[in-house]
This record gives structure tokens, sequence and C-alpha cells, in this order.
């Protein structure tokens, strides 16, 4: 019970099952396996993404938006880092199975490999920087195009992820592959827009940024 409720505490933050529908603006990806190749080709070369984000949650509870800031850090193979700065501080790293969880007045540590649905979070996370979207079968990954961008959108393929989420859609730049912006869309309406700005590549990252201590 408690990996569940951490398990959907990361997807308020963040990134049933649903019939893909076309969205607005976009058409089908034309030839899906050279897109699925590009982005396999360009994310083999990125070692690290250092990036800032803007999030709002939307939550159906509130007619005020949750504003927030912070800094984004992923290094291959499994190591992340998203550190809240405004107006909270709030920090989540993930490093291979471990997690911590640290806000202004605790620290908590997880071991992922005990739950099947931490392991799942875990994992569309680092799919999302490293390009595997397609290869998780957690999710079945529709991918559409515009004139600038590309939406995966992912619906879940399995029970604890239908729990959770009810669609999570990543935009890409169709000039570098670079994740511009996450949506993730709760089981009961409410959903989180991580938007991704001054994104830098294989910039050298310090090992400190993911430990979990």
């Amino acid at each position: 019970m408690r990996m569940l409720k951490v398990a959907g505490s990361i997807a308020l933050l963040f990134c049933s099952f649903l019939v893909f529908a076309q969205p607005k603006g976009y058409q089908p990806v034309k030839d899906i396996r050279a897109f699925q190749q590009s982005l396999t080709s360009v994310n083999a070369s990125r070692q690290t993404i250092s990036s800032d984000f803007t999030q709002v949650k939307n939550l159906s509870m509130l007619a005020e938006k949750i504003k927030s800031k912070g800094k984004f850090y992923f290094k291959k193979e499994d190591k992340v880092r998203i550190e809240y700065t405004q107006p909270f501080s709030y920090l989540l790293v993930m490093n291979g199975g471990q997690l911590m969880v640290k806000d202004e007045q605790k620290t908590s540590k997880i071991n992922t490999k005990n739950s099947k649905t931490m392991q799942s979070v875990n994992r569309i996370m680092v799919d999302c920087m490293r390009g595997t979207v397609f290869q998780n079968a957690d999710f079945k990954t529709a991918a559409y195009e515009s004139g600038s961008t590309y939406l995966l959108s992912l619906t879940p393929a399995n029970a604890a992820m239908k729990k959770m989420f009810s669609q999570i859609d990543v935009y890409l730049s169709r000039k570098n592959f670079d994740v511009d912006r996450l949506t993730m869309t709760e089981t009961g309406g409410d959903f989180t827009d991580m938007n991704f700005t001054n994104t830098q590549h294989n910039v050298a990252l310090n090992e400190a940024l993911f430990k979990v201590k």
C-alpha cells in the first residue's frame, strides 16, 4: 500500500485504457519505422541531459493551478534527478533500483525492485529521455506529427498503470528530438504539464547529483 501511495504521488508530480484518438493539429507519423530508428539513433549519442522545467498541476478540486519550477537531470543508463526549487523545495532522485524523495521535513528511501508499480513509474521516466518508449510493454504508444513537433501518446497496458494514468503525452521537437513537454493525465481527470527549456546534452554531471543517501 505504501509503495502505491508513493507511486501515486510521483504521478501527481509528473510522467483505464483509452482508445487512441488523433490529436487536433496532428497526423499519424507516416514512416513509423524510420521515426523509431531516428529517435533511437539520436538518443544513443546522449549520455546526459540537463534542463530547466516549469510545471503546472491542474486539480479538479482547486480553481487555481499549482505552478512550480526546477531543474531536471538525466544520466545514462537510469539516473534521474528532479529538483523543485520554486515555490518549495522538493527533490526526487532515481538511481538504478533506488528511489529517494526529500522535502523540507524528511527524506524517504525506497527499493523500487520490491514493487512492480514503482519499477513501471521509474521506467517510463527513463524511457522518455532515452527514446525507448516503444519498447515499454507497460504502455501502448501511438506516434503523431505536426509541422514542428512529434507527439507520442501512451496509454496504460497493465492494471497497475491503469489505476494511476489514463494517458501520458510526450512532445518532442522535430529539430532534435528533445522532450519539450510532458503531460500526464490521471484516471480521475487531473493532469500535470511539464515544459522543458534550456536543454543541454552531454554536459558533465557530478555523480553526487544522483546519490541516494
